[in-house]
Formats: structure tokens, sequence, C-alpha cells
């Protein structure tokens, strides 16, 4: 089955192929959308032919901890219906995949081509998406092409052990090896 990873954001799915791809090759999705519904929505669609199995990575866009479990009861109630619950795996960045890039501060340097302040980077932790949005002067829609650009030559490897990558990396680990993800 194809490994297929679908996450809100261009820059965001660009960093996550990268971190991937060398482990999954060419075979590796990665797909990208605009808004959150439509992630779920592709994944579902995904899922629906059979061929492959589906990490869908959302921001939470919230610390509470309650509303991050309405968030995963939706998403594990969206993609139940359609496939096998061993074919999918839903990975929550609390709170927007943005935050992987607040990681490490040479990447964070390399994407803002200057220093972060201070005042960046600890904001840059809870609200990834207002700090890069303040930086640029751009809204979120336009934000996304910006990193983009900005991220085709940065070097993301320093970010591979980020919670997010490792749970899709093992997921797409364990169904290459034959191992089932399902846990009754």
């Amino acid at each position: 089955m194809i490994p297929c990873l679908v996450v809100r954001g261009e820059a965001n799915a660009l960093v996550l192929r990268k971190l991937l791809e060398p482990e999954f090759g060419r075979e590796l999705r990665v797909l990208g959308t605009d808004v959150f519904s439509e992630s779920v929505s592709l994944a579902r669609s995904v899922l629906s032919n059979r061929k492959a199995i589906v990490a869908l990575v959302a921001g939470t866009r919230s610390a509470e901890l309650q509303k991050i479990r309405e968030l995963h009861r939706f998403l594990v109630y969206a993609l139940v219906q359609i496939e096998y619950p061993d074919l999918w795996k839903v990975v929550l960045v609390v709170p927007d995949a943005e935050v992987m890039l607040f990681q490490d501060r040479n990447v964070l340097r390399q994407v803002l081509g200057r220093e972060p302040t201070e005042e960046e980077w600890t904001r840059g932790q809870t609200e990834p998406v207002r700090v890069l949005e303040a930086a640029f002067g751009l809204e979120r829609r336009r934000l996304d092409k910006e990193l983009c650009q900005r991220l085709e030559t940065v070097d993301v490897s320093c970010l591979a052990e980020h919670s997010v990558v490792h749970q899709v990396r093992q997921f797409f680990r364990d169904h290459r090896d034959g191992r089932s993800t399902l846990v009754f």
C-alpha cells in the first residue's frame, strides 16, 4: 500500500516531504490542502480507493485539552466510517503544524531571513501562524505561499525527531514491515 500523508498547508507538506521522503522514497504521497475541511475530505477520498494508508496531520488551533479531544473524536469519526482503522492514523499538532518551524532557531532564522526575536521565538511555540503572519506582514492564505518559497532551500533535517514526524514515520514503517497498527 502506498503511504499517503495529508496535511493542511503546502509549506507543512513540503517540510514533512523533506523529512519523510529519504526513508519512504518517491512512493510517498504528501498532499497539502488549503483548509482543514479539505484535508479531511481528501483523506477520506484516498482511503476509499483502498490502495493507500493515510496519515492525517491536523493542527488543533488550541491547547485546551477538551478542544483537542473533541477534534480527535471528530476526525476519528470522519475516517472510521470510510475504511478500516488500521489503514489510517490521525496525528494532532498543538497548536498548528507550523509550530515545527519553532523547534530549531537555525531553521526559523533561515525561514525569516534574520534572527528571530525572543518574543517571536517564545510566542511561536503557542501561536506560530500569528507570529509568521506578523513577521511577513501576510494573511494566512498568502503566508503559505511565502513559506513554501523560503523553505525550498532550508535544511529541515534537524526537525526529523519532532513528535509529528516520529508518529507518521512509525505508522508508515509498521505498515511497510507488515505490522498492524490496530490495537484492541
